[in-house]
């Protein structure tokens, strides 16, 4: 089959491949074959972005770089009830379809083969099995259970707020670096109330260091929850950093590029519009936007982008409406145990004006299995690229399901 070309678009068709295994079906009936045999979405994307209006297809041309593949194999004999009973069928591991998508400006890529979510992962454990383990944790070592005898502070002391207490990292990757201790210590336990409280408390520890180093000037905040992404302690924490003089890579990194594209607010604006073109779109609402991110670097990557306002309550409450919701769809409804959340902030100074309508950018992913001794993250995702294995369209459509 020859790669579909709207009329009115003409997809570059050097780097595309037909589908796997049915070279003959036409573009029309792609939808129709998804819903009979669970087709990825992904791996339509071509189709998909062939199929927008001219000017909507070029922007997404001009942003992403997409190519798709067929990864072939034979399979013995003596494997196939083992290859069936694992996958589902034979013939969707005799010919694979892998989808490479690219940032042609941050360089941030993704492959894509659902099929490798199937692939044998040992063993799995149970909600129960886990809080026992979390229960463990908490009475065998515990230093957040008493964060004020226990937790160092900062030079400027502690902030306290209601569900929540600051402290200093004892073991600082960076000259700033703090603590959010909640005073609720299981990680997965958090309303919205606790929540906003978290992150209102993070930002104003990020201005009282900045006040206290006013050279201090580039904001970050994270969340690993559970060990699988990260966490050292079980008890649920965030954590701030401050950095002199260049902020940290991926903001930065994502800063030269939108001045590469032409403009920061060009750039973001185009980012945003490729998503909701293409169905990813999850919220726009006057908080800010979000979407499921089609260059992930792990599984359901969320990224929400907000205007930045030095009204921390108000900050708080914004990355609030947009995040709360998908920690709490994520964690009641798809099984996520394990996750990273990265909040970027702009300089608290930006004289030049190089930062200049540069958004806050809120980044959620799944770490997998909280306690899997699997890891997730190898040799391709440190120096190639990203391997992912859950469909970003599936992720958009079951985030939109629930909130409706």
């Amino acid at each position: 089959m020859q790669p579909y070309n709207h009329p009115t678009c003409h997809l570059s068709t050097r780097n595309l491949q037909p589908l796997a295994s049915h070279p003959s079906l036409p573009v029309v009936y792609y939808h129709i074959y998804r819903r009979k045999k669970h087709m990825s979405m992904i791996t339509i994307l071509p189709e998909r972005i062939a199929a927008l209006p001219a000017a909507d297809c070029a922007r997404c041309e001009r942003l992403f770089f997409v190519q798709r593949v067929e990864g072939q194999t034979v399979i013995p004999h003596e494997m196939e009830a083992w290859v069936a009973g694992n996958f589902g069928s034979l013939e969707q591991v005799r010919h694979q379809t892998i989808v490479r998508v690219v940032n042609r400006f941050t360089l941030e890529g993704t492959l894509f083969n659902p099929l490798r979510a199937l692939r044998p992962a040992g063993k799995t454990i149970s909600d129960a099995e886990l809080n026992a383990w979390i229960d463990a944790e908490l009475n065998h070592l515990d230093f957040f259970a008493q964060p004020l005898q226990a937790t160092t502070a900062d030079i400027f002391g502690r902030i306290r707020g209601r569900f929540c207490v600051t402290a200093s990292n004892i073991a600082k990757y960076d000259g700033w670096h703090g603590l959010v201790v909640f005073d609720e210590p299981h990680p997965l336990r958090f309303n919205r109330d606790q929540f906003a409280d978290y992150l209102e408390v993070a930002l104003r520890w990020l201005v009282a260091a900045h006040r206290h180093d006013p050279q201090a000037i580039y904001p970050m905040i994270a969340w690993n929850c559970l060990p699988r992404s990260g966490a050292t302690i079980a008890h649920g924490h965030m954590q701030m950093s401050l950095a002199r003089e260049m902020h940290y890579t991926r903001p930065e990194l994502w800063r030269r590029a939108a001045l590469q594209y032409g403009g920061i607010s060009h750039y973001f604006s185009d980012l945003i519009a490729v998503h909701a073109d293409l169905g990813l779109l999850i919220a726009e609402t006057s908080a800010g936007r979000m979407f499921a991110h089609l260059t992930p670097l792990r599984n359901r990557e969320i990224v929400a982008l907000l205007p930045y306002t030095a009204d921390a309550t108000l900050l708080a409450e914004r990355l609030t409406s947009l995040i709360y919701p998908v920690l709490r769809t994520m964690i009641d409804h798809h099984n996520v145990r394990s996750f990273n959340v990265g909040i970027a902030l702009p300089p608290f100074i930006d004289n030049d004006g190089a930062w200049r309508d540069m958004p806050v950018i809120a980044r959620f992913a799944d770490r997998g299995p909280a306690l899997g001794v699997r890891n997730d993250w190898g040799a391709m995702e440190l120096f190639a690229t990203g391997c992912v294995t859950v469909d970003p369209f599936e992720v958009a459509g079951a985030l939109r399901r629930v909130e409706a």
